[in-house]
């Protein structure tokens, strides 16, 4: 258990990190406000950004040395094909679920209407579809980026109810912290987001959660840390401290008896401020059941190669980026990294750094260096498999482990890990 530390701020290593405004940005903020950074030596500056684009950009032109970002983004910086690249790296993961699929309340009642099971997000899918078709104008949606997790969970359960899904359905980017005004004038019909806008959205009566991003794709890495590829090759030791802080607050951050403190952190006009007190009321003050969003439990923490090339496959599928080899992904995500700080803490880690994602519909064990570990469920929508070979055999050289097997699922059983 992380106990708060008083705070005693004294110099330290100076390192600027952005911020969105979002509920998964407490690990960041529970590290300063319970002096975790201060504790590692490190004088942490948290820059509160508007936007994704705002965040990113500045993380591009190095007025920050890393942020809380969306999975998928470290991949579409370091990676990218139509613009100059931006190497970043990531050295653990954040947190884990915590999107919402939310329509407007017309849409939203279109579907109860139609006697669809609203917890069948392929049957729902489908239905979406049948209402753009009938009306015959294309269902407006918002994600907050195209290279967001968001994005990809949005696109995949459309995809679920067939392939021409994108002509009846307009996806455009709109910044979290707009996604509420949005909904309001009409401008979009609903949204992929993450807290605490679902549970804005539900209580202002301007709309309702449908399906959970967990529903997409159980257990998805959500937030992760990313950090310049030329701070963290220059400040390695740094970079470990970095990782410990934030490892302790995700570990905080798990324990239900410390959410009262943390409301009132994340109250705090530099933090969330009036988007969290909006929610005084609501039932679910910070963490909406249904989104299933944890930040250490069950090897949140680890960053997975599979899982990273299972959010690349998303974006070349979507023409984000160009064919990404195993080697590739290994300048990018870095279960070493992680493995190296957990350590020194006493956490257990896997020894493998990919798995078949989609095979494990419970939790199950893998095997660390020290006894066996928990790892959350990954099951995909619609039973999908997502194959991946490129482990450790790849390193060793093998010629065709970077090939992908990704398929449907004609079988499931126990969890008994790969």
């Amino acid at each position: 258990m992380v106990h708060p530390t008083p705070i005693h701020r004294r110099p330290g290593f100076h390192v600027r990190l952005g911020f969105v405004p979002l509920l998964d940005s407490a690990p960041l903020i529970v590290a300063r406000e319970l002096g975790l950074f201060d504790a590692e030596g490190l004088d942490v500056e948290l820059v509160r950004e508007g936007s994704w684009a705002s965040l990113r950009d500045k993380v591009t032109f190095g007025l920050l040395d890393g942020a809380h970002m969306l999975a998928p983004m470290p991949l579409s910086m370091s990676l990218a094909h139509d613009r100059p690249r931006v190497p970043v790296v990531v050295g653990m993961v954040l947190s884990r679920n915590g999107n919402g699929i939310s329509l407007g309340n017309k849409l939203y009642d279109d579907l109860v209407r139609s006697g669809t099971d609203l917890d069948n997000p392929i049957a729902t899918a489908g239905e979406l579809l049948n209402v753009a078709r009938m009306r015959g104008t294309p269902i407006r949606l918002a994600s907050v980026a195209p290279w967001s997790s968001h994005d990809l969970q949005l696109r995949d359960w459309l995809a679920s109810a067939g392939p021409d899904a994108e002509h009846h359905v307009q996806i455009i980017p709109v910044s979290p912290i707009q996604m509420v005004d949005a909904i309001r004038s009409d401008a979009i019909e609903g949204c992929c987001v993450g807290e605490p806008w679902n549970s804005v959205l539900e209580y202002e009566k301007l709309g309702r959660i449908l399906h959970s991003g967990h529903q997409i794709w159980q257990n998805s890495p959500e937030k992760v840390l990313g950090m310049r590829a030329d701070w963290t090759e220059q400040h390695g030791v740094m970079h470990r401290h970095l990782l410990r802080a934030l490892l302790a607050a995700c570990q905080w951050l798990d324990n239900p008896h410390n959410h009262r403190l943390l409301r009132e952190m994340l109250a705090r006009p530099e933090y969330l401020g009036e988007q969290i007190n909006v929610l005084d009321n609501h039932p679910y003050s910070l963490f909406h059941p249904r989104l299933q969003q944890h930040f250490f439990r069950h090897s949140a923490n680890f960053p997975w190669l599979s899982q990273a090339h299972w959010l690349a496959s998303r974006l070349t599928l979507r023409g984000q980026l160009g064919p990404v080899s195993g080697k590739m992904l290994r300048q990018v995500v870095r279960p070493d990294l992680f493995r190296d700080a957990a350590a020194s803490m006493g956490i257990d880690t896997p020894v493998v750094d990919s798995k078949t994602e989609g095979r494990h519909q419970r939790p199950f064990t893998l095997s660390g260096r020290y006894g066996p570990v928990d790892v959350a469920s990954d099951r995909l929508l619609g039973e999908r498999l997502h194959d991946w070979l490129g482990d450790n055999h790849d390193r060793a050289g093998s010629p065709n482990n970077d090939a992908p097997r990704t398929k449907t699922a004609t079988k499931t059983g126990p969890d008994q890990g790969n």
